[in-house]
């Protein structure tokens, strides 16, 4: 302590009471003291944006009025008799188009309403083969308004590039033109009086922009 501190120190003790004393020399000892070092404030941060859709489509309904897409989808059941007399499923028909994929031609054996409005033929279809049954059914629907949904399959959009936006089974399916989605699954069921284990395919096919001139139909009698 240095010699000034000393003298004031000794004038204190010998002028004022013990107690007060005391408390004096407390006051001044933390007065002379280092400052304490202040204790930064928490800086708050930023709450992460809202993440925006990975799926979403980037482009509105832009098809000229004389192109439409194409989109196929096709459930394929198939039988296998696993112990026991396993009764036969039913049998099915009948197909009612047929698409060829080098000339870019839709057949349909039923006639169908093309016009401006048609933005999507959607084609549906299921076959039955082994214990399942026999035969095929298939059908052709015309979609004039998008988003729509058509036995069970929603269609969400359709971008400019024919890039389609799908709902199935509650999962967004993204099919470019060409590309195909598959899902394959199996089950064991009581059939007749024997055991029967079934696999299903479900193929969602886009077959891209079509000309709506190459859609043949029979023209429907008045």
């Amino acid at each position: 302590m240095s010699s000034r501190k000393i003298l004031i120190a000794d004038l204190l003790r010998r002028c004022l009471p013990q107690t007060l004393f005391a408390a004096l020399l407390l006051a001044v000892a933390a007065a002379c003291g280092p400052a304490a070092t202040p204790t930064p404030a928490p800086i708050p941060t930023a709450s992460p944006a809202a993440l925006a859709p990975t799926m979403a489509p980037q482009h509105g309904w832009e098809l000229p009025a004389g192109q439409v897409l194409f989109i196929d989808r096709h459930v394929r059941v198939d039988g296998t008799c696993l112990e026991g007399d396993c009764q036969p499923g039913p049998m099915i028909d009948f197909p009612t188009y047929g698409f060829d994929p080098q000339t870019g031609i839709l057949d349909s054996r039923l006639p169908l309403e093309v016009n401006d409005d048609l933005k999507v033929v959607y084609g549906n279809g299921t076959s039955l083969r082994g214990v399942a049954g026999g035969g095929a059914a298939t059908g052709l629907t015309e979609v004039y308004a998008v988003p729509a949904e058509v036995q069970g399959l929603r269609f969400v959009q359709v971008d400019r590039d024919g890039t389609a936006y799908l709902e199935h089974g509650g999962e967004l399916l993204v099919l470019a033109p060409g590309q195909t989605w598959t899902n394959t699954t199996e089950e064991i069921q009581e059939q007749g009086t024997g055991k029967a284990s079934l696999t299903t395919t479900d193929t969602i096919v886009n077959y891209g922009i079509l000309d709506k001139s190459k859609i043949v139909f029979p023209t429907q009698e008045p």
